[in-house]
């Protein structure tokens, strides 16, 4: 075993339990792994595992930036199943053309009505509803507590059934 394999294999052993709480409380249980490992695989691919001054911190803030990138990823995911949802909403034709003017106006009251909410909560309430994700799971990928993910799931909702009553719930 070469120094630099030896160097990332004590790394690994020292500090790889550690960084995957870290990572699993920024981007939740799934997605954990992959940041640790990919944290891991960039340091590997540098080579500099023997000669960092202070490696824990430079695996941390590694697996800082992936999960950055990784929240990042995920609003655009979450942009484009709002997208997907609003093109999939239109593609379903009704059998007239009162049903089509009648569902054309109701899936701009919903876009409306989700629209003023805060961005975080908007997220909470389409990663839930769109993805079928729960709480706990919303939480970790947004980064905040499960009893935020509540607060802004009852905002949601109430915000929802102030454009639209009982009509709407799920």
């Amino acid at each position: 075993m070469s120094a630099a394999n030896a160097a990332l294999a004590g790394l690994y052993q020292a500090h790889a339990s550690e960084l995957h709480g870290f990572a699993r409380r920024r981007v939740g249980r799934q997605e954990a792994e992959d940041v640790v490992q990919d944290a891991y695989l960039h340091l590997l691919q540098r080579g500099t595992a023997a000669t960092l001054e202070q490696p824990r911190a430079y695996l941390f803030r590694t697996a800082a930036n992936l999960a950055v990138d990784f929240a990042r990823k995920a609003k655009i995911r979450l942009r484009h199943a709002g997208e997907a949802f609003d093109l999939g909403a239109n593609a379903v034709a009704p059998a007239n053309p009162e049903a089509s003017t009648s569902a054309a106006m109701e899936l701009a009251r919903l876009h409306d009505s989700l629209s003023n909410l805060p961005p975080l909560c908007r997220d909470a309430f389409l990663l839930n509803r769109i993805e079928g994700l729960t709480h706990a799971e919303i939480a970790g990928r947004l980064g905040v507590s499960v009893r935020t993910i509540d607060r802004f799931m009852v905002k949601a909702w109430d915000h929802v059934r102030g454009h639209f009553g009982t009509e709407f719930e799920g």
